[in-house]
C-alpha cells in the first residue's frame, strides 16, 4: 500500500507549493491546493477545477487519504466512534460528540500509547508509533462525512496515545488547523489534553498559540498519581508547568480527574485536590467516572461517590464539571474499540 508520507494532506504551504512544482504546476498553486484540501475539504481532484488536466493527473499519482474507517460505533446519544485502518496495517480511534449546537471531535495523535495509564486501553499493546501530521489531520477527512454539511465547533486532541510524547507533528497538525490559508480553526476552539510532560507544556506555551490545556490529574500526591499512571513526571514539576502555560497564554488549564473506585474517589482526597488547585485562576475540573476496562483490575466509582466527591470540590469553590458518561455502547473508554479489531485480526 502507499506509503503514509506520500499524501497531500499533512503538508504545510511551502511544502504543497514545492508538490505542485514537481508536478509540473507553479508555486502559488499550493496555495489553490491548501484552499481545496483543507478549507473546502475537497479530496476529489476533479473538482479542483482552477487547475490544469495535465496537474491534476500529475496529483492523482499520490495517495489522497492513506487510511480508511474499518469500523462505526453509534451510541444512540450523538457519539460516534470509528476504527481507522493506517497504511501500516496499525489501528487507532476518532470519535464525533454532538451536544445541541456543539459538534466536538475527539482525535488521537499516536498508534498505542507509552504512558501505561492503568485504566486507559489505548496503552494496553504499547506504543506502535507515533502519527505522522497528515494521519492526524485524515481524521479530520473521516469525520467530516459524518458531518456534513456541517463542521466542528470544538477539538479536543484526547484519542489515542500522548500528543506532547508526538510534539512535533501534533504542532505542525494544529498549526494547519488553525491557519487561516488552511483549515482556519480557531485555536481557543482546540483543548490539548496531556498527561504531564512538563518541557513540552513548557514548549508549547511558547508557540504563540492559544489552545487551551487540560491536563490529566488523576491523583492529588505522586504516590497516588504514580500508581495509576507509572510514568508520572513529578507532580510538582507539572504543576509548575501549567502554572507557566497559563502565564504564557491567559488561557483557562482544565484538570481531568478520573474517578477511580476505591483509589482516588474518598472525601479526603478531594480535600487534597481542592487545595491543589486552588491557585489556578479559571481552572476547571472535570471529574471523569472511570469507563470500565477490561484486564485494569480496577473498579469503577459508586454513583455516591462520585457525587459526594463532586459535592466536597463545589463548596471549597472548585469549578467542576462531572463528565457524562457518553457512548458506553461504543467502547467507550479510549483504545477499547482498537483493541477489539486488534484481537478480531489477530484471531
Amino acid at each position: 500500500m502507499p506509503q503514509s508520507h506520500t499524501s497531500l494532506i499533512g503538508m504545510d504551504l511551502s511544502e504543497l507549493g514545492e508538490a505542485a512544482v514537481a508536478a509540473g504546476g507553479k508555486p502559488f498553486q499550493g496555495k489553490q491546493l491548501a484552499q481545496w484540501l483543507y478549507a473546502k475539504r475537497e479530496l476529489n481532484l476533479d473538482a479542483m477545477t482552477n487547475l490544469s488536466k495535465e496537474l491534476r493527473a500529475k496529483l492523482a499519482e499520490r495517495p489522497m487519504l492513506t487510511s480508511r474507517v474499518i469500523a462505526s460505533e453509534e451510541s444512540g446519544e450523538g457519539t460516534t466512534k470509528l476504527g481507522i485502518r493506517l497504511h501500516d496495517g496499525l489501528v487507532i480511534e476518532a470519535v464525533l460528540m454532538r451536544e445541541d449546537d456543539r459538534i466536538t471531535a475527539c482525535i488521537s495523535t499516536q498508534a498505542g500509547c507509552a504512558m501505561g495509564c492503568r485504566f486507559c486501553a489505548s496503552g494496553q499493546l504499547g506504543l506502535k508509533r507515533n502519527l505522522t501530521a497528515g494521519e492526524i489531520l485524515e481524521e479530520f477527512f473521516h469525520l467530516n462525512e459524518l458531518m456534513k454539511p456541517d463542521w466542528l465547533t470544538n477539538v479536543v486532541v484526547m484519542g489515542m496515545g500522548e500528543p506532547l510524547h508526538n510534539y512535533d507533528n501534533l504542532l505542525k497538525a494544529l498549526t494547519i488547523l488553525n491557519a487561516d490559508w488552511a483549515f482556519n480553526f480557531g485555536a481557543r476552539r482546540v483543548t490539548v489534553s496531556t498527561v504531564g510532560l512538563p518541557k513540552r507544556i513548557r514548549e508549547l506555551a511558547e508557540q504563540g498559540f492559544q489552545f487551551n490545556l487540560a491536563i490529566s490529574l488523576h491523583g492529588v500526591d505522586d504516590a497516588s498519581r504514580s500508581a495509576l499512571i507509572p510514568t508520572n513526571a513529578g507532580l510538582q514539576n507539572i504543576l509548575d508547568a501549567a502554572k507557566y502555560y497559563f502565564q504564557q497564554t491567559r488561557r483557562e488549564v482544565t484538570f481531568e480527574y478520573t474517578l477511580v473506585g476505591g483509589k482516588n474517589d474518598d472525601p479526603a482526597t478531594a480535600e487534597k485536590l481542592a487545595e491543589l488547585v486552588k491557585d489556578f485562576p479559571k481552572a476547571n475540573v472535570n471529574l471523569i467516572p472511570m469507563n470500565p476496562v477490561d484486564g485494569s483490575g480496577l473498579e469503577t466509582p459508586s454513583t455516591e461517590a462520585v457525587s459526594l466527591f463532586t459535592e466536597l470540590l463545589q463548596n471549597a469553590g472548585v469549578n467542576v464539571h462531572v463528565r457524562r458518561r457518553r457512548g458506553r455502547r461504543v467502547q467507550a473508554a479510549c483504545g477499547q474499540l482498537r483493541l477489539k479489531l486488534e484481537e478480531a485480526a489477530a484471531g
